[in-house]
């Protein structure tokens, strides 16, 4: 199997989605602090990263007018969205790591089986993905978007409470809430 390297692939990237150096970075970090304190090591934590790196890799096929979109996508541009974790599935698959690889595809899947792309819930859904769902979440929240200003951080933090055991892994929210509690969640720096 051939490694793609990140690198290459992040450039790319860049090209198309909006502030994707700090967001990704953003989310690796998030996600590693996350891993850890779930009991993730070693081997596991190398692969977050770099999940969390290439969590929205898939979006470079798509429209950057639908990506920078300054208001609510209508409903064909987001299933045109939601048809990212699939693209970067495919694009990895056979490159990178199986686990690297799931974590992508399922990083939308919600732990009460609302997500996409194939509705999965609960444990069924790889603890990768459901790591970087919440550092994600966190993440677009908090950041600058083409459709939104950054939202404040306690509102992000009481967000991810509320949807524990819904739209996120409980236990994966309890180490979040860990983290916020002593400061220690990545912050987009605003100029």
């Amino acid at each position: 199997m051939r490694e793609i390297p990140r690198d290459i692939l992040i450039e790319v990237m860049e090209d198309v989605i909006e502030d994707l150096h700090g967001h990704v970075h953003r989310v690796s970090d998030l996600s590693v602090d996350l891993g850890t304190g779930v009991g993730l090591g070693g081997d596991d934590l190398d692969r977050l990263a770099l999940a969390g790196i290439l969590h929205d890799v898939g979006k470079i096929h798509l429209d950057p007018g639908i990506l920078g979109k300054p208001g609510p996508l209508n409903e064909e541009e987001f299933e045109l969205m939601r048809r990212h974790p699939e693209m970067g599935f495919a694009m990895t698959r056979n490159r990178l790591e199986p686990k690297v690889a799931e974590a992508i595809l399922y990083h939308h899947e919600r732990y009460d089986g609302g997500g996409y792309p194939f509705g999965l819930e609960a444990d069924n859904i790889p603890i990768l993905s459901r790591i970087v769902l919440v550092a994600d979440a966190f993440d677009a929240m908090t950041s600058v978007r083409a459709y939104q200003p950054a939202l404040p951080v306690e509102y992000a933090v009481s967000e991810i409470r509320t949807n524990a055991g819904t739209q996120f892994d409980p236990t994966v929210v309890d180490i979040f809430l860990e983290l916020s509690s002593v400061d220690r969640l990545p912050l987009e720096l605003i100029a």
